[in-house]
């Protein structure tokens, strides 16, 4: 590999229509190969349904995809986002992705008999036309919010209503950060822990006990001191960096165009060479 690729841009935090993006994986890797960018990896919430369709459309545009994953965990209120890279056997965790997929239409229901209650006539069908093939989550259900008229922009949903502790919040079916990596494990993908904020701080050390192999340093919602810090953590602790926009492809959410926020080539080589797999057991 050339000196010259090891520092050019990669998105490595992407998300199309498969799970919660506005953009279909093809038009989502057009858009990133207009960009300029010389790889992106795909990581919708809870499936890999995309990443057949993204493979197709990098090989077309002559453009890398890295098939990823995106799984949310929970230890006590704390919600924690992990991202799982290239894992070399998914079909080891269809079974649990399948689950979380159906657990995702159950929590629906239950938001949308919570706005219902409060005065907003959304149906189930209006919901699942919106989220289309994909399992509706909360962000399809601010852009409904938003298209009715009963919000004026995805902030405003999530702020009043749809965020933790508003009123048409529902919490997920927890899924600790143990059996989380373990499940990447499994599938032999490298776990990374996604835009951990502020409050990732106190969480990494305990993470990488359970095998943690990575930190998302660079995300649209980062600091450049949070930025600065989670560097300076992944060096001291032996893990990968990685970085990207978490673009869905709303105009106003996270930062908006593709190529705006990447980490050079060499993160993505780190990746790739990166140990597979622990002795973890699922329970």
């Amino acid at each position: 590999m050339s000196r010259e690729k090891l520092h050019l841009p990669v998105d490595l935090h992407l998300h199309s229509t498969a799970s919660d993006g506005a953009l279909t994986p093809k038009q989502l890797i057009a858009r990133a190969a207009g960009a300029g960018l010389a790889a992106v990896a795909l990581t919708d919430h809870d499936t890999l349904e995309g990443i057949e369709e993204a493979l197709e459309a990098g090989r077309s545009y002559n453009l890398e995809v890295i098939p990823g994953v995106e799984l949310s965990s929970f230890t006590g209120e704390e919600e924690i986002h992990l991202l799982g890279y290239d894992p070399l056997f998914p079909e080891r965790i269809s079974e649990v992705l399948e689950e979380l997929r159906r657990e995702r239409y159950r929590r629906m229901e239950k938001m949308l008999l919570r706005l219902r209650r409060l005065g907003f006539h959304i149906t189930n069908a209006e919901i699942i036309s919106e989220a289309g093939a994909a399992a509706p989550g909360r962000l399809h259900l601010a852009r409904l919010m938003v298209k009715r008229g009963y919000t004026p922009n995805l902030e405003t949903a999530f702020s009043q209503y749809l965020s933790r502790g508003r009123p048409a919040y529902v919490p997920r079916t927890k899924l600790d950060p143990a059996r989380a990596i373990s499940l990447l494990h499994r599938a032999e993908a490298v776990p990374v822990l996604a835009h951990p904020g502020a409050s990732g701080r106190k969480l990494i050390r305990h993470l990488l006990t359970l095998g943690l192999r990575g930190i998302e340093a660079v995300h649209p919602d980062h600091t450049p001191e949070m930025v600065r810090y989670y560097r300076h953590q992944a060096q001291k602790l032996g893990l990968l960096v990685t970085g990207g926009s978490d673009y869905h492809g709303d105009r106003v959410y996270r930062a908006g165009n593709i190529g705006a926020i990447t980490v050079p080539y060499r993160c993505l080589a780190a990746i790739k060479k990166a140990p597979r797999g622990l002795s973890f057991k699922i329970q």
